[in-house]
C-alpha cells in the first residue's frame, strides 16, 4: 500500500484493516514522535517517509511536492535515489543498475541489500575473535577455577572446571547478523527472500540468540578487522531496533523504517552543493554560533543555518532548505526571522529559502525579497525565495544537477 506524506488513510481503505489500526495505536514510539496521528478508525502520516509494516501489510510513505502529482512509482524511485545519494541507503552494493528493477517496496530494497552484504561476508569468511569460556572438562586445559571446581566436581573428581580462551566465530558482530537474517522471513513474504535466508542459515555457524538494544550498537567498536561489517551492521540495526513484535496477537508485528523528509532534502542539497563547489569557494554545513545564554552561562542557545556558501570574494550566501511549498510565494514568519538572524551573524547580504519544485527547469526559479531598512544608511539584507527542480528532464529520476544549477544562478546574480 503506497501513500504520500501527510496523507490520511481510514480503516477499510485498500488493505488497511481494524487490526492494523489497533497495532499502530499501541505503538507509543510512533505516536509520541509525531510520525503518525491517530483518529477514530484512521491514521494520518507526517513528514516522515519510508516504510511502516504492520503484520503482512506494508505501507510505503512517499515524498510529494505537488498535490496533483499521483506518480507513486516515480516518487518511490526518487526517494530511493535520494537515500542512496545521501548514504542513508549505502550504495556500494546498491548502485544505479538495481534502481531500474521494480521493488515492491523500499523495505524489500533494504532487505536485498542486507542479504547481498551477508553473502559477501560469508564468501570472504566470517571474522573470528577471542572469547573466554568456562566449562567442565575431563582434561585439565586452561586455568582451573578452584572454587567452582570444588563445588561442582566434589563427587566427579575426574572432571576439571576450567576457564580458557577460545578463538572462534562466536562474537557480537556475527550474532547480530544472524539475528537480523532470522528476522527477514518474519517481515517478508517473498519466497525468493526466504530461499536466500535458508541458504545463508545453512552456511552460518551455530550461534546463540542474543538480545539487542540501542546500547548494543552504540558500544560496538569497529577496527581494521571489522570495518567491512559496518554497512551490514547498519542495516541490521535499522531492522532490529525498529521491529516491535506483537506479543498479544502474535501476527501484527510492526516494523518502521522512516526518515524525516526535511532532513533528507537538506542533506541532499548540501551534498549536491559540495560536489559542485567552485574553486576558491568554501561551504559550511550546519555551522553553529551562540545566540543567547543565561547570565551564569549555565545554559545557551545557538543558531545553525543549513548551508553557508562563501565565495571567492568572501561574500556569504546563507541557504536554508524547506521541503514544502510557500503559499503564494510568501514564506512563514518564523522562517524569515531565522534568515534575518543568519544574515546578521554570518555577515551575509544574501539569504535564500530553498524550496523543491516538481517540474524541470535548467535554472532555479528565484523571487527576490529583502528585509526592510530600519536605519537610514544601513543596507538591507536580501532574502529571496528559490525553487529548484527535484526531477530531471524526463520527469522520472532525481535531478543530479542541483548544485551546478544553483552555483550558475548565484554567479549570474552577482551573489559571488
Amino acid at each position: 500500500m503506497q501513500v504520500f506524506e501527510h496523507e490520511k488513510i481510514s480503516v477499510g481503505q485498500d488493505q488497511f484493516l481494524p487490526e492494523h489500526w489497533n497495532a499502530l495505536s499501541n505503538h507509543k514510539k510512533l505516536i509520541d514522535s509525531g510520525v503518525i496521528t491517530l483518529y477514530n478508525n484512521a491514521v494520518k502520516f507526517s513528514e516522515f517517509v519510508g516504510v511502516v509494516q504492520v503484520g503482512s501489510l506494508t505501507i510505503e510513505i512517499l515524498p510529494k511536492i505537488d498535490r496533483d502529482d499521483q506518480g507513486k512509482s516515480k516518487w518511490q524511485n526518487i526517494l530511493i535515489e535520494m537515500l542512496r545519494e545521501c548514504h542513508w541507503m549505502r550504495h556500494q552494493t546498491f548502485d544505479k543498475a538495481p534502481l531500474r528493477i521494480k521493488h515492491n517496496s523500499i523495505l524489500e530494497a533494504y532487505l536485498e541489500m542486507f542479504l547481498n552484504l551477508c553473502e559477501h561476508l560469508l564468501h570472504q569468511g566470517l571474522i573470528k575473535k577471542y572469547r573466554s569460556q568456562e566449562s567442565n572438562k575431563y582434561a585439565l586445559k586452561g586455568k582451573l577455577v578452584v572454587a567452582l571446581n570444588i563445588r561442582r566436581n566434589l563427587v566427579h573428581q575426574e572432571r576439571f572446571y576450567t576457564k580458557g580462551t577460545i578463538y572462534d566465530r562466536n562474537n557480537i558482530f556475527n550474532c547480530i547478523l544472524l539475528k537480523a537474517i532470522r528476522l527477514i522471513p518474519v517481515i517478508s513474504g517473498r519466497s525468493s527472500m526466504k530461499d536466500r535466508v535458508n541458504r545463508l542459515l545453512i552456511d552460518f555457524p551455530e550461534l546463540p540468540d542474543i538480545r539487542v538494544n540501542y546500547e548494543t550498537f552504540r558500544d560496538l567498536v569497529f577496527d581494521r578487522k571489522t570495518n567491512h561489517y559496518k554497512e551490514a551492521i547498519d542495516i541490521a540495526a535499522m531492522l532490529l531496533l525498529n521491529y516491535r513484535p506483537d506479543i498479544v496477537g502474535g501476527r501484527n508485528h510492526v516494523l518502521a523504517i522512516l526518515f524525516d523528509m526535511n532532513k533528507l532534502w537538506e542533506e541532499y542539497v548540501f551534498r549536491q552543493l559540495r560536489n559542485s563547489l567552485p574553486d576558491n569557494w568554501e561551504i559550511e554545513y550546519q555551522s553553529r554560533m551562540k545566540f543567547w545564554e543565561l547570565n551564569d552561562k549555565s545554559r545557551e542557545k545557538g543558531v545553525k543555518p543549513d548551508v553557508v556558501l562563501i565565495s571567492e570574494s568572501k561574500k556569504a550566501t546563507i541557504i536554508d532548505t524547506k521541503w514544502k511549498l510557500p503559499d503564494d510565494n510568501i514564506p512563514e514568519d518564523g522562517d524569515l526571522k531565522q534568515m534575518f538572524v543568519y544574515n546578521e551573524y554570518w555577515g551575509g547580504q544574501h539569504a535564500v529559502l530553498l524550496y523543491p519544485q516538481s517540474y524541470f527547469s535548467e535554472l532555479p526559479e528565484y523571487i527576490e525579497g529583502r528585509f526592510a531598512d530600519k536605519y537610514k544608511g544601513v543596507p538591507a539584507h536580501n532574502c529571496g525565495i528559490m525553487k529548484i527542480s527535484v526531477l530531471d528532464k524526463e520527469n522520472l529520476r532525481l535531478n543530479e544537477s542541483v548544485g551546478n544549477n544553483i552555483f550558475t544562478f548565484l554567479k549570474s546574480k552577482a551573489f559571488a
